[in-house]
């Protein structure tokens, strides 16, 4: 939207505004989850230490890997591999910032949604979406990304449930599926087989 705030000035409000006189007597103070925006290395390496010990309980930020929902090779960027792949310096960052200046501090993805300005009908809300979705979750998993928000429950081509009918698009069932299977270990697994060679491999088990 071309407005911003310095760093320095964000860590001081954020302490002005957890020792305001609203919680100042109060046994119980609410988590604080900041900032809420996309991952500048600068800035994130800048803000736990100006704002300071046990100040920022959250570290959140948002992430749209894929770019805009009007991309038409969005179907494409979905299976590359390796473009998925480079999020992962970003959640091994933000890792290392929290050990090193707040680990007072958890990491979380405050807002993702594969492609942003709402995807794109027909692939957002459809299967193929869920091979970032459940990439970017095990990406995460391995960093030890606490919460993972989905933008959203209902909205949008990327949503979890129809906008319509309210019934549960496929992403839906790769979030159940994952809360109900994955465990709080994670092994390192690795393979060589491209993504797409995975897909024709499977047509051809489905055609045998």
């Amino acid at each position: 939207m071309g407005a911003s705030v310095g760093v320095a000035q964000y860590g001081k409000d954020l302490i002005k505004l957890i020792l305001s006189t609203l919680y100042e007597s109060s046994k119980f103070k609410p988590s604080l989850v900041a900032p809420g925006g996309f991952y500048e290395k600068y800035w994130y390496d800048r803000l736990l230490q100006v704002s300071g010990l046990g100040i920022i309980n959250v570290l959140t930020h948002h992430l749209y890997n894929l770019g805009p929902g009007s991309d038409e090779h969005l179907e494409r960027k979905i299976l590359d591999h390796e473009r998925l792949s480079r999020v992962e310096s970003i959640f091994g960052n933000l890792s290392e910032i929290i050990k090193i200046y707040g680990p007072w501090s958890s990491a979380w993805v405050g807002e993702a949604g594969g492609a942003y300005n709402s995807g794109v009908n027909h692939v957002s809300n459809r299967f193929l979406n869920s091979f970032w979705y459940l990439d970017q979750l095990g990406i995460a998993s391995c960093y030890n990304t606490k919460v993972y928000c989905r933008q959203t429950l209902i909205g949008g081509n990327y949503d979890l449930l129809n906008t319509t009918t309210f019934a549960p698009n496929p992403n839906y069932y790769s979030a159940l599926l994952w809360h109900r299977l994955m465990g709080k270990k994670v092994l390192a697994v690795s393979s060589d087989v491209h993504i797409k060679d995975f897909y024709l491999q499977l047509g051809n088990v489905s055609r045998s």
